[in-house]
């Protein structure tokens, strides 16, 4: 039987000050941060015999439209995309879903401000990394104290406008990334909100090479919780939220 679970759970998607879910091989987490009322961003796992799955969104204008990324990638896609061409055909159902809860008539760009959001889902069966993403949320492969897999990102987010090609959000099919991999002992795969590294609001304030090295230099549960610390250190500016998975 698959289990599934998404956070924040209350309605309202505030948190106080961070909530986090931990298993033998995995921890996720979120944060609304100091500055911000609602946590607009989401993320879930869910796993079932060898595959887990974690998906993360990171929400603008509500949280919504990450939320329903993160259920859909984590309940709706029975088999995870193998290629390219059906990463962009599951993304594209999830992005009319969007459009039909959030459209409304004679959209306009400038004031009308619908829920939208960027998003990574991984799977890992085995051995097996398997990555869709859009937008500007960050996935890093390290081992041995070294990055070795940065995932391209682009500023961008799913929603209406980019359904309607407005505010220069760009179509699916040119700015989803897609890749597989496998995976050796002793990496560390870790995916995360801007909010991470960017917690001084749009500004980079922790690098990847310091995540990098808190991550790989203790346990998951205290590496989650360094990097916690050194975000609300520096303001906690964003909503943050990060999973980190070793191998």
């Amino acid at each position: 039987m698959k289990k599934i679970t998404t956070l924040p759970k209350d309605s309202l998607g505030t948190i106080d000050p961070v909530v986090k879910y931990v298993t033998d091989d995995f921890i996720i987490g979120t944060t609304a941060g100091l500055l911000k009322k609602e946590n607009e961003d989401s993320i879930g796992c869910s796993f079932n015999d060898n595959t887990t799955r974690i998906c993360i969104a990171d929400g603008h204008w509500g949280r919504e439209t990450s939320k329903k990324l993160v259920g859909y990638w984590l309940s709706s896609v029975n088999v995870f995309p193998n290629t390219k061409e059906k990463a962009v055909t599951e993304m594209k159902k999830v992005e009319d879903e969007i459009f039909k809860t959030f459209s409304k008539p004679n959209m306009n760009p400038q004031k009308d401000f619908t829920p939208e959001a960027a998003v990574i889902a991984i799977e890992i069966t085995k051995n097996r990394l398997s990555v869709v993403s859009y937008g500007d949320c960050r996935l890093l492969i390290l081992n041995d104290h070294k990055i070795k897999f940065c995932l391209k990102t682009t500023e961008t987010w799913l929603g209406v406008f980019s359904y309607l090609n407005l505010r220069g959000r760009l179509p699916i099919s040119n700015a989803i990334e897609f890749m597989q991999t496998d995976l050796t002992i002793g990496d560390v795969v870790v995916l995360f909100t801007d909010g991470i590294d960017q917690c001084v609001y749009e500004k980079d304030t922790i690098s990847f090479a310091e995540i990098a090295e808190k991550v790989q230099s203790t346990a998951i549960t205290a590496a989650f919780d360094n990097i916690m610390k050194e975000v609300f250190l520096n303001g906690a500016e964003d909503n943050a939220s990060i999973g980190i998975i070793k191998v």
